[in-house]
């Protein structure tokens, strides 16, 4: 049996156990960040005026739903079906869009969805300001994008018509 002589005495601890500067992540912070900024910093992404960009934003309220329930402004063409109450003192159009399940699987949904909010964008500036309710029935999916847009056109004219036979505009 070999024996192999052992130093009694410890080795010294090495200075630097840390991983070597190259494999560090550079975005993590550590160390001395070097000093704060003096006053209060800018807002960053935040405007100092609350105006609203015209355009459409959605429903939120529920009076404005209430309202949406009850009017009698509908108009429907092909499956799809828009309530709308005026609020020409609101400075932008609010919509809802309500497609259920029975129009098919989450992602037929979404894409009416998204294609209802497409052909509303191009139509924005020629909507009476109010609130809006854009129904489908389960025949939305199987319409194409511009069959989908002549429906939409149709039933938003009958429902803003209404509206304004209504009010004697």
């Amino acid at each position: 049996m070999d024996e192999t002589d052992i130093p009694t005495q410890r080795a010294q601890a090495r200075q630097n156990t840390r991983f070597p500067q190259a494999d560090v992540d550079q975005g993590r912070t550590g160390g001395h960040q070097g000093p704060s900024g003096e006053g209060t910093p800018a807002p960053v992404g935040v405007t100092s005026d609350q105006r609203v960009q015209p355009g459409i934003g959605a429903v939120t309220s529920r009076q404005t739903f209430a309202e949406l329930r009850s009017t009698s402004s509908r108009g429907r063409s092909g499956p799809l079906s828009v309530s709308f109450v005026a609020h020409p003192e609101w400075r932008r159009t609010q919509v809802a869009y309500a497609v259920n399940r029975k129009v098919g699987n989450a992602v037929q949904r979404n894409l009416l969805r998204r294609r209802l909010r497409s052909i509303l964008a191009d139509r924005s500036s020629d909507l009476p300001v109010g609130a809006y309710v854009v129904r489908s029935s389960d025949g939305g999916p199987a319409l194409k994008f511009e069959e989908l847009k002549v429906a939409m056109s149709q039933a938003l004219d009958k429902a803003t018509s209404r509206s304004s036979e209504r009010t004697g505009r």
